[in-house]
C-alpha cells in the first residue's frame, strides 16, 4: 500500500479529535478567570457577556458534534469533516477577536495582561492539536493572533505587543511545519511497520513455493474449524491429495521441473477450491490438503474431480517439453463430535488417498461418517 502524506484519512480526523477535545475545556475556563480578574466583569459587562455567550456557544456545539461525531462520519464524512474545521475556525475567531478587544481597552493592565497569556497558551496548545492538518494549525494561529495586530496598527497604539504577537505567530508557524514534518515521518513509519508486521505474518502462514497456506498455519485453521463444525453442528471435510509418480517427473525433467509443477498443480487447486472458507495448503512434499466447512459431500466430492481431470488433461510446459502426471484423493467428512478428536478425520482422509493409490491412483476415493 502506498503511503498518501497529507491526506486527511479517517486515521488523522480521528487524531485531531483526540488532541483538540481536552481544550475545549479550557477555553472557558480560561475566559472565566480572565473576566473575573479584579472586577473586569462589573466594569465591562457587555463585552463580557458577549464573549462569554458567544464562546460557551461555540464550545457547546464542539461537544455535540464530538458526541455524534461517529454517527455523522458513517453518514457523510465530508459533511463531518467541514463541520469539525468550521468549529476549530469559529472558536479561535471569537477568541482572536476578543484578544484584540483587550489590547485596545486602556486602564484594564491585569486583564490584558492576563489575555496575553491565555492567548499564547492557547495558541501554542493549538498548534499541537492541530499538528496532523498544517493548513488548519496555520488558519487557527492567524485568527487567534492577527485580529489583536490589526487593531494595534489601525488605531495607532501599543506597536510593541503588536510587533512582540507577530513574531509569536511567525514562530508558531514555523514551528507548525517543523511539527507537522515529524508528525507525519512518525505515521508513514507506524504505517509501514504494520505493513511489516501483516506481511511477516502472511509468510508466516506461507509455503514460499507454491504460495498456499504451510503445514503449521493448517494445523491452527483445522483445529478451529474442528471446533465451529462441533458448536455449529454443521460438516467439516478434509482432502489430501497427492501427486502420483512425482519422483518420476523429478529423476524426469530435474527438480526445477519439479517445483513448476508443484506451482502448477497449486494453482488449480486455489481455482477451484475458492470460496473464503476453503482452506487450500501444502501438507509436505508433493501433498495437498484442503479443509472445507459446511457444504454437499456430493458437490466437494464432483469439485475435487474437476481438479483431478484438469491435472490430467493439462500437463506443465518446461524449457519446450511437456510434464503430465495425476493426482490421487481421499477425501473424508463428519460432524465434530466429542466422541473423536480431529486427527482421527485427518486419519480417514488419509486412509482414502490410500484406497485411491491402491486401487490404481488418478482417482477419488471418499469417507463420510
Amino acid at each position: 500500500m502506498t503511503f498518501k502524506r497529507y491526506v486527511l484519512t479517517q486515521r488523522v480526523v480521528n487524531d485531531l479529535k483526540k488532541r483538540s477535545s481536552i481544550g475545549i475545556i479550557f477555553y472557558i475556563i480560561l475566559a472565566v478567570i480572565i473576566i473575573l480578574d479584579q472586577g473586569y466583569y462589573s466594569r465591562n459587562k457587555d463585552f463580557a457577556l458577549t464573549f462569554m455567550v458567544s464562546l460557551n456557544s461555540i464550545c457547546l456545539f464542539r461537544v455535540i458534534h464530538l458526541i455524534f461525531f461517529n454517527k455523522i462520519e458513517k453518514y457523510n464524512e465530508k459533511l463531518n469533516n467541514t463541520i469539525f474545521i468550521f468549529s476549530v475556525i469559529t472558536t479561535s475567531l471569537i477568541w482572536g477577536a476578543s484578544f484584540a478587544y483587550f489590547v485596545i481597552q486602556e486602564n484594564e493592565s491585569s486583564s490584558k495582561l492576563l489575555m496575553v497569556m491565555c492567548t499564547a497558551g492557547l495558541c501554542s496548545g493549538g498548534i499541537v492539536a492541530f499538528l496532523p492538518e498544517r493548513r488548519l494549525a496555520i488558519v487557527f494561529n492567524i485568527c487567534m493572533t492577527c485580529p489583536a495586530i490589526l487593531y494595534c496598527v489601525i488605531y495607532g497604539i501599543n506597536y510593541p505587543l503588536a510587533v512582540m504577537i507577530f513574531l509569536f505567530s511567525i514562530y508558531m508557524v514555523s514551528m507548525t511545519y517543523r511539527g507537522n514534518r515529524e508528525y507525519w515521518d512518525a505515521l508513514e513509519n507506524e504505517t509501514r511497520l504494520k505493513e511489516q508486521a501483516v506481511e511477516l505474518q502472511r509468510l508466516s502462514h506461507t509455503d514460499a513455493l507454491t504460495g498456499l497456506y504451510n503445514r503449521r498455519y493448517f494445523n491452527d485453521i483445522f483445529e478451529f474449524e474442528w471446533k465451529r463444525s462441533y458448536r455449529n453442528n454443521i460438516l467439516i471435510t478434509i482432502i489430501i491429495c497427492d501427486i502420483d509418480y512425482f519422483k518420476h517427473i523429478n529423476d524426469t525433467f530435474g527438480h526445477i521441473a519439479g517445483d513448476e509443477y508443484l506451482k502448477r498443480t497449486a494453482e488449480i487447486l486455489k481455482d477451484v477450491f475458492k470460496r473464503d472458507t476453503d482452506i487450500v495448503a501444502r501438507y509436505g512434499g508433493e501433498e495437498f490438503v484442503i479443509v472445507i466447512s459446511g457444504g454437499d459431500p456430493q458437490g466437494i466430492a464432483k469439485m475435487t474431480d474437476n481438479v483431478r481431470k484438469k491435472v490430467e488433461e493439462n500437463g506443465v510446459r518446461f524449457k519446450g517439453e511437456e510434464m503430465k502426471a495425476t493426482l490421487s484423493f481421499g477425501i473424508a467428512s463428519c460432524i465434530a463430535s466429542s466422541q473423536e478428536s480431529l486427527n482421527s478425520l485427518i486419519t480417514k482422509a488419509d486412509q482414502a488417498l490410500y484406497r485411491a493409490k491402491k486401487n490404481g491412483r488418478n482417482r477419488v476415493e471418499t469417507t463420510i461418517d
